[in-house]
């Protein structure tokens, strides 16, 4: 079973974390509903709209997975909703769920990152749901990207 997440900042291509993406068996570029910032440290977190969430990750990869199966096989929907921005990173295909495991110690999740299922567009045009990393507040100090990109 695949599993398809959403990477907007250090796991894309080039960068830092990108090694964590190594087993991936398809990246390309795309796009979520949201807002990103650079936190005080560097790297960016994303904050979306609450009713964008279509389920929360759990311990589970594989549930996860089966999860994010049965929310693709319809179509979810893609707004960018007033006040809402584009966000541009990279959809990331793993064939093994539990290639999730080791990016969810990196986020910290759940207690820093929490990682999200969410409507994300690919360059088709096509909309599925992927898992993402978001937060729902961001520390003070943290710069708005208005380009929708990281890093700006």
């Amino acid at each position: 079973m695949m599993t398809e997440l959403f990477c907007y900042g250090s796991l894309m291509t080039g960068h830092w974390n990108s090694r964590y993406c190594r087993n991936a068996v398809n990246i390309e570029p795309a796009a979520v509903c949201g807002r990103i910032y650079q936190l005080p440290p560097g790297y960016p977190a994303l904050i979306v709209p609450p009713e964008n969430i279509i389920a929360k990750g759990t311990d589970s990869p594989m549930r996860d997975a089966k999860t994010q199966f049965e929310h693709n096989q319809t179509m979810p929907e893609f707004h960018i909703q007033t006040g809402w921005r584009e966000v541009h990173g990279e959809l990331v295909t793993f064939d093994n769920p539990d290639s999730i495991i080791s990016i969810d110690r990196l986020e910290g999740t759940p207690r820093y990152y929490e990682r999200v299922l969410l409507p994300v567009r690919q360059t088709n045009g096509n909309i599925i749901a992927a898992w993402v990393y978001i937060m729902y507040r961001v520390p003070t100090g943290s710069i708005s990207l208005r380009s929708g990109r990281w890093p700006e």
